[in-house]
């Protein structure tokens, strides 16, 4: 196989493994909404991105008054084996406490979350 050949079909593979990985990713989202949901945050923005590897971008929004600390962390006991939600749910709570920490008046937050290799978190409080 020459370089153009092995570089294409090594990109076919990146390409059908990150595939893979996003349904799973989806379908741990799609867990992570409904218990989020429960705590009064909704689905903001959803957005596919389409390139070499796809991405997912996406924001979920609610009220810092609704990070219930020691209900997240029951949940994160409850849920070990959901690691979106679990790092979403641990990512809430850090907000929370230097929400606390910092005495801010700011009462929105919002998870911007990408889905793709590497996923990446922020909370920003608004």
């Amino acid at each position: 196989m020459d370089l153009k050949g092995f570089i294409k079909k090594g990109t076919e593979e990146l390409r059908d493994l990150s595939k893979e990985k996003m349904i799973e990713w989806l379908e741990e989202y799609k867990k992570a909404i409904a218990v989020l949901e429960t705590f009064g945050f909704t689905v903001g923005k959803f957005t596919v991105g389409t390139t070499l590897l796809p991405e997912i971008h996406t924001s979920i929004s609610g009220s810092i008054e609704d990070i219930r600390e020691n209900e997240l962390k029951t949940m994160i006991e409850d849920h070990q084996e959901d690691t979106l939600l679990v790092y979403l749910l641990k990512a809430l709570i850090l907000t929370k406490q230097f929400w606390k920490l910092v005495e801010l008046k700011l009462m929105g937050v919002t998870i911007d979350l990408t889905l793709g290799v590497p996923p990446k978190i922020n909370v920003e409080v608004h």
